[in-house]
């Protein structure tokens, strides 16, 4: 009998697997692009849905809506000057030159660009005729219903920062445009406030405890003259001082942020997510002059303490202590036995509030009005706060104790720079035969001083400042613990201090008594020296404190 084979079911599998080989991944591919586009869809259904995202969109619109009425553009136009500095175009520079002092900072400082003009003697008697011509832009907001403006100093006064523009015009979100005129300005802040009459929508504003890293804020404005409008970010710190952004004598407790200011954002308000003015957008710091990120504003509480002065008087006055003050680091509060934080007074002024009501040089202010004091910059700043002729609590530390002064404060002068300078006069080869001050010029150079040379009346008239005696520091070796501490070539040595007293310092002659003295110091437990250094507003007093590693 014959076998019959059957293969049907056999080759049933084999086609099946076949299919699937071939058919398979086209297949697969077809159902996860079913997959991924029914989740798009449900995601797309959720957020559509999404009661929170439509909330949050609304708030910013209504922020938007808040806001915009009080928000201005500026236009700033002058006549051309055929005797001024010239700026683009044979126009005086714009604030967007001018404005390189604050939108083209790197960390370290800023670096206007210089332009030069060459007289026409040919135009002068004649420049009244000149046509008014826009050359500059910023921004603004309402402070008040009865017209008064908030903007920055630099945006409505001419490259000086002092002399007001020929014309400004302030253009509102719905068009129309007003003629404003200067009420008062302030550079040491750089707040202006200037006026126009007519109905106005003005700003409302914040209280100081609103303000805090982390919180999301809203920057208004008209960015490369792009009027109106609206950029987001948060808060990234606050209390930013020392920045070197106002320059000179300033006063600066920037508002950090990253939401985008650029230049023409100058004087627009800065407002948190209720629409409520916080502060007032001022710089960038940038490589490029466009926005990197980190803008900084001024907090509503200074805009508004300096507004309502210029609004009131025109001008501004703030309160003098009249002391030299520096930063006390810790190893510096530490030598005068203090464990804490405060301010050190490096020197007060012959006849100044501070002098006359008892502090001394060395002292240490703790406290003032019960506010624990913390950094120079924000000492200063506090004080200046306060109007001439008030009384302030001040607590310092002296000698190991704690001491209560009240100090009438003065009215602040223009010029507030505390000036010590004296010559030069080479140190003699014989003098460093000497056994003791070899010592000390072996522990000078250790610190990192070396070389120094003795101040004398002459270069101290020539350089037009008070003469003092003490010694200059020629060069300071790159690494060392003195330039570590900021010392450098150009800084006098005025006294070398007493490490058991405060009170007591050795007032320096001669590179001979300084080394000599400098030798008797374990520079492993450290030496204060009084010093007065070159800034760009003067010679001016610190304490400085220098320690070695102890070497084996």
């Amino acid at each position: 009998m014959v076998k019959v084979r059957w293969y049907g079911p056999t080759l049933v599998l084999l086609m099946t697997v076949l299919t699937i080989m071939v058919a398979g991944p086209s297949l697969s591919r077809q159902i996860a692009h079913a997959h991924k586009t029914e989740e798009i869809r449900l995601i797309q259904q959720s957020l559509e849905n999404s009661g929170t995202l439509a909330q949050l969109s609304q708030a910013f619109r209504d922020v938007a809506s808040t806001v915009e009425p009080s928000v201005v553009s500026i236009q700033v136009l002058q006549r051309a000057n055929t005797n001024r500095r010239q700026g683009r175009g044979g126009l005086p520079m714009s604030p967007e030159d001018f404005m390189e002092r604050w939108f083209d900072l790197n960390p370290h400082g800023r670096s206007p660009r210089q332009q030069e003009s060459t007289p026409q003697e040919e135009g002068e008697g004649y420049d009244q005729y000149n046509p008014l011509r826009p050359y500059g832009s910023g921004s603004g907001w309402v402070y008040s219903d009865d017209g008064y403006i908030i903007t920055n100093n630099h945006v409505v006064t001419k490259q000086d920062g002092k002399t007001p523009a020929d014309e400004i015009k302030v253009k509102f979100h719905d068009g129309r445009e007003r003629i404003a005129t200067i009420v008062g300005t302030d550079p040491k802040t750089d707040i202006a406030v200037i006026k126009v009459d007519g109905p106005v929508i003005p700003a409302k504003l914040a209280t100081a405890e609103t303000v805090a890293q982390g919180d999301i804020v809203f920057a208004f404005g008209s960015p490369f003259g792009i009027e109106f409008s609206m950029s987001q970010g948060i808060v990234s710190a606050t209390n930013r001082r020392n920045l070197q952004i106002i320059g000179g004598d300033g006063f600066e407790d920037f508002i950090q942020t990253d939401a985008a200011i650029n230049p023409g954002n100058s004087g627009g308000p800065l407002t948190n997510i209720y629409g409520h003015v916080i502060g007032m957008n001022t710089a960038i710091a940038s490589r490029t002059g466009a926005f990197n990120g980190i803008g900084f504003a001024i907090p509503i509480t200074m805009v508004t303490s300096i507004a309502d002065q210029l609004i009131d008087t025109g001008h501004v006055e703030r309160g003098f202590l009249g002391i030299g003050i520096q930063d006390l680091e810790p190893k510096l509060a530490k030598s005068f036995g203090l464990e804490g934080q405060g301010v050190l007074i490096t020197k007060p002024i012959e006849g100044s509030p501070a002098e006359k009501a008892g502090l001394q040089a060395n002292d240490i202010i703790t406290e003032v009005q019960g506010r624990k004091v913390k950094t120079a910059d924000a000492l200063k700043n506090f004080v200046a706060s306060h109007k001439p002729g008030q009384t302030l609590k001040v607590k310092v530390f002296r000698g190991g104790k704690y001491m209560d002064f009240d100090v009438t404060i003065a009215k602040r002068p223009e010029n507030t720079a505390i000036t010590s300078m004296n010559d030069i006069e080479s140190m003699t080869e014989d003098q460093a035969l000497d056994k003791p001050l070899n010592e000390g010029l072996e522990s000078l150079k250790k610190l990192g001083i070396e070389d120094a040379e003795v101040w004398t009346k002459e270069m101290a008239e020539r350089e037009k400042v008070d003469y003092a005696p003490g010694v200059v520091i020629k060069t300071v070796r790159p690494g060392s613990e003195a330039q570590r501490q900021g010392l450098r070539s150009g800084t006098v040595v005025t006294h070398i201090m007493d490490s058991q007293n405060s009170a007591n310092s050795l007032e320096v002659t001669s590179v001979k008594m300084l080394t000599e003295e400098i030798a008797k110091h374990d520079l492993t437990k450290g030496v204060r020296l009084h010093v007065s250094q070159p800034t760009r507003i003067g010679m001016v007093d610190r304490i400085i404190f220098l320690e070695l590693p102890d070497i084996e």
